[in-house]
């Protein structure tokens, strides 16, 4: 049995960063402790809570690899599910996260993890298609897409073509790699507009570990990547700001390290809910129900 208490104390060091090159870092500081709050404990439908959005004042959700084809909206007081969106012309080959604009929910079916698929899509819905009702089916549009410096597609666990993370940014999606080589990132920008596409990366960044999570604040202009460790036993997050345009990594970037302890994380999504609260899901694991958890950032 799994216990668990309102408010889990970690120990964190956050660490400011200056990006001196693509191996390394520079003028490493060290602060003080913080704190995340256990928001709820996620229902035995969403135990694999791989993605999140938080639109609208509603919160998104959806399950990985062979989970049932459908998204959730969640009641983040009690983690009971409100809606539930069911696209009934595409199956959950691995839905590894969602993103969202003004009018359109985009579902990141491009999960990886051998780096053998050459079926790689984002499903695009049209948010007037769901209505108030309990069980919602809608139809989604394809992005399709490939990635023009892959050229292998051997089976290999420790490939650098998974993918994990998306934002909506103005007319553009923006992908951001799980590195299961490396343990780096690299950016790739794709259009909005159904069709099928040839996307090359135009940055990458040494994050240190695999990205599963991103999300970005339309009004601190701030990207928050989360992911965790090959090892599963720490977490981390990054929050990047101070940037111009899509150049995500040349501006300020903050890594926060989570959970060192003898606990297995998985997590996977991550939500701005405002400026300076988001929103992170963990998946279950061998020692942890999935859960939903709050990180309030410090305040400027």
């Amino acid at each position: 049995m799994f216990r668990f208490k309102n408010v889990f104390i970690i120990s964190v060091v956050i660490c400011s960063f200056l990006y001196m090159d693509k191996n390394g870092y520079a003028n490493l500081n060290h602060t003080s402790e913080i704190q995340l709050s256990l928001k709820t404990l996620l229902p035995y439908q969403i135990s694999e809570s791989s993605g999140l959005v938080y639109t609208e004042g509603k919160l998104w959700t959806h399950n990985d690899k062979g989970g049932f084809a459908a998204i959730y909206n969640i009641d983040t007081a009690t983690g009971n599910i409100k809606q539930t969106v069911i696209i009934d012309n595409y199956p959950n080959m691995d839905w590894e996260d969602i993103t969202a604009d003004r009018e359109f929910i985009y579902i990141g079916d491009f999960g990886n993890n051998y780096g053998t698929r050459k079926d790689l899509k984002i499903l695009k819905i049209d948010k007037s298609a769901i209505t108030a009702a309990g069980i919602v089916h809608v139809n989604a549009k394809a992005i399709s897409f490939s990635y023009a410096d892959q050229d292998k597609f051997t089976k290999n666990i420790r490939n650098d073509f998974d993918c994990e993370s998306v934002v909506s940014i103005a007319n553009s999606l923006y992908l951001f790699s799980k590195d299961r080589g490396d343990n780096k990132t690299r950016v790739y920008r794709l259009s909005k507009v159904p069709g099928t596409y040839n996307i090359s990366p135009f940055t990458d960044f040494n994050v240190n570990g695999r990205v599963c999570g991103a999300s970005y604040n339309t009004e601190t202009n701030e990207l928050a990547l989360v992911g965790y460790m090959p090892s599963t036993i720490n977490s981390f997050l990054w929050l990047m700001d101070g940037f111009k345009e899509d150049q995500f990594f040349s501006g300020n970037k903050k890594r926060i390290e989570i959970g060192k302890d003898k606990r297995k994380w998985k997590t996977e999504g991550i939500a701005y809910q405002s400026k300076n609260r988001l929103f992170i899901s963990c998946e279950a694991t061998e020692t942890e129900r999935a859960a939903l958890y709050i990180y309030v950032k410090e305040r400027k």
